[in-house]
């Protein structure tokens, strides 16, 4: 099922005919094809030993039995509303810091060569989605799921709100750039398209973003935003 369906959390017993609960969440967390996905472990043994087993093998939840649906049901929320705010703080963070974001180290890696990739084409307006896959050296439904449940994000979109957070690293270092230019560093024939797409990322045009580095002596008086201005 995991092979075939998008699983956004397993719960699992430990004591299982054929391979168990540890075994399972062990193999499941070495694969880079899963090893994103949570699982919580269910189980009568309660010595200090299993749990640290579990944990070892990877769990991000041990609830020995009897225990209350209600502790279990709040287990799952936590992780999924963690993984939420993992995605939700990715597209936030203008350079990649995995350990703020608890990543696996399969998916820290993966998602380091995934930027580092986009990077390497940065000022290519060709550069696509084919090539995208073919130099990740993966499925294209691979890596689309893999981007999907790390980064909220599908191959096109992570392609682009990787050029923004560029685009915004440029503004902060060279401060003065012209918009048009900024657009084509990142990989943007349209300067128009580049602005209404940063807009749409980070809640404001270029232009205001570049006015937060430029002190009252350099830009004069503020102005007003035209389209010309885009």
């Amino acid at each position: 099922m995991i092979r075939e369906q998008e699983i956004d959390l397993v719960v699992s017993d430990v004591m299982m005919p054929v391979m168990d609960g540890t075994q399972f969440c062990r193999e499941l967390k070495a694969n880079f094809d899963t090893c994103h996905i949570p699982v919580i472990l269910l189980t009568v043994k309660n010595r200090e030993g299993d749990r640290i087993e579990a944990y070892e093998s990877g769990a991000d939840g041990y609830i020995t039995k009897p225990f209350s649906l209600s502790i279990l049901h709040a287990k799952i929320r936590n992780l999924l509303k963690t993984r939420e705010r993992v995605v939700r703080d990715f597209r936030k963070q203008l350079v990649f810091e995995a350990r703020e974001l608890q990543y696996t180290t399969m998916d820290e890696e993966f998602l380091q060569r995934a930027i580092d990739c986009v990077h390497r084409h940065l000022d290519n307006p060709d550069f696509d989605q084919q090539q995208f896959i073919s130099e990740m050296g993966s499925s294209k439904s691979t890596l689309y799921k893999k981007l999907k449940s790390l980064t909220g994000l599908n191959t096109s979109a992570f392609i682009r709100n990787i050029r923004l957070k560029a685009a915004c690293r440029i503004a902060e270092e060279k401060k003065n750039v012209r918009i048009s230019e900024l657009a084509y560093a990142v990989g943007f024939n349209d300067p128009k398209y580049f602005s209404s797409c940063f807009k749409k990322e980070f809640g404001m045009l270029p232009k205001e973003y570049l006015e937060q580095f430029t002190t009252p002596s350099e830009t004069g008086k503020e102005k007003e935003i035209h389209p010309a201005d885009l």
